[in-house]
């Protein structure tokens, strides 16, 4: 009973502690830099992307880099992805067929260019990816 007593106080400390950092957490956005495939050699690419990002908070620019499913860039659509001849990757999407790991990033940061992000406002280094903004942000212009 006497250790009892000292760990329900070390786990009630943990958890309220991790409540708190959660609550803490900001969501903010982040653009999307580069997106690069994960492979398996010899013959086998990964179902995710690794993301590289920045985002500004305050006064300062941070970078990050997260990974994220190639599912989350193309939530209603299927696909299929595969090492072709020379190891070049090849996504086909629909009825459009994608050659090149350099066309594949510009078609994923075409369908998304600015993923929503987790950061701690004490240490704005510690970032965390959270998910992909399907949505277009645009900036409207007076010039015309």
């Amino acid at each position: 009973m006497a250790i009892l007593i000292p760990l329900v106080f070390l786990f009630s400390y943990f958890f309220i502690r991790k409540i708190w950092f959660q609550l803490r957490k900001i969501r903010t956005v982040g653009t999307i830099e580069r997106i690069e495939l994960g492979y398996i050699r010899p013959n086998l690419i990964l179902p995710e992307v690794k993301v590289h990002y920045k985002y500004y908070f305050q006064s300062g620019l941070y970078f990050g880099s997260g990974y994220l499913g190639l599912s989350d860039f193309l939530p209603t659509e299927e696909f299929h992805l595969h090492l072709g001849p020379g190891e070049n990757p090849i996504l086909y999407v629909g009825d459009l067929e994608i050659i090149t790991e350099e066309h594949i990033e510009h078609y994923l940061l075409s369908k998304g260019g600015s993923v929503f992000l987790y950061l701690d406002p004490i240490e704005p280094y510690h970032s965390r990816i959270d998910t992909v903004n399907l949505n277009s942000i645009t900036v409207p212009s007076d010039l015309l």
